[in-house]
């Protein structure tokens, strides 16, 4: 399992309404995140939630790719995302913004393209090997019900993860 996860506020607000924010702190990873997703946090008035992450300011090459980024119309929490990923060598990042997932697919940015991008599924993966969920689908089917994702790039990208790891 990685020591080191980058998240994007999408993911960390799904969790929060499915209920399974407080397993973070049980799956032995330092989850990351960057300004501009503490700033959406902020702004979501869930202040509580940053109990369970650690911030990773941008400075140098990292900001300014960010910035690059955000100027193809990438979201700035993706943009940095991505970008703190790249910096610190890191395959993917855990995100399930709608629009971004469609940015990345169109995109022709060769940095954006080598960051794979993960969404909740890969905590359920996680919180069931921890035994801290049974049903894997279940949960999958009321995260998506409780975030309005039926249908959408979110829930295929996540089932397809899923049954890739044989649930």
């Amino acid at each position: 399992m990685p020591k080191t996860l980058i998240i994007d506020s999408s993911t960390v607000f799904a969790l929060e309404r499915a209920g399974l924010i407080h397993f973070l702190k049980k799956i032995n990873a330092e989850i990351i995140i960057p300004p501009a997703v503490k700033k959406e946090i902020l702004q979501s008035n869930s202040v509580s939630l940053l109990n369970y992450l650690k911030l990773k300011p941008l400075n140098g090459r990292t900001l300014e790719k960010s910035r690059t980024l955000e100027k193809l119309g990438i979201g700035a929490g993706e943009a940095e995302c991505c970008s703190l990923a790249a910096n610190l060598g890191l395959k993917f990042i855990v995100c399930d913004d709608r629009k971004f997932i469609r940015q990345r697919f169109f995109s022709n940015d060769a940095d954006l393209k080598k960051i794979v991008i993960v969404g909740f599924s890969f905590f359920l993966h996680l919180f069931h090997k921890k035994r801290l969920i049974k049903d894997v689908w279940k949960t999958f089917n009321k995260i998506i019900d409780l975030n309005n994702w039926q249908r959408s790039e979110v829930q295929v990208a996540n089932h397809t993860f899923l049954k890739g790891l044989g649930y």
